[in-house]
């Protein structure tokens, strides 16, 4: 009977901590940030950045889950939030086309529960 008990007490022990330990866990923010510079180096504010990825074939179209837009600040900079686009778990999340006022000039890799940052020039 005291094994029982034992046996009972301790089961019950470890579901309790499962569920501490797995609450603990707390999800990062996934994002990314543009800066545009100009030919001197100096921040572009208002530049229109997007983030898209196209598969390669025309026929399959675009993942528009993926597709972000945003005007950059007075530094420059344009943020971007994909933290409900990742799944715990994955590795990676994405590398994406960076379009800055209509112009294609780079791409970035988006690395899960990171900030990703990227720097390109407009010219």
């Amino acid at each position: 009977m005291k094994t029982v008990l034992r046996n009972s007490i301790l089961f019950l022990g470890l579901i309790i901590l499962s569920g501490v330990i797995s609450s603990c866990y707390k999800e990062e923010e996934t994002t990314a940030v543009i800066t545009v510079l100009d030919a001197a180096n100096a921040p572009v504010p208002g530049a229109e950045v997007k983030l898209y990825y196209k598969f390669a074939s025309d026929s399959l179209g675009t993942d528009l889950r993926l597709d972000k837009e945003a005007t950059t600040d007075a530094s420059g900079k344009a943020n971007f939030n994909y933290t409900e686009e990742f799944k715990s778990g994955q590795a990676g999340l994405a590398v994406l086309d960076i379009e800055v006022d209509g112009d294609i000039l780079g791409i970035i890799k988006i690395e899960e529960e990171e900030r990703n940052e990227e720097t390109v020039n407009k010219p």
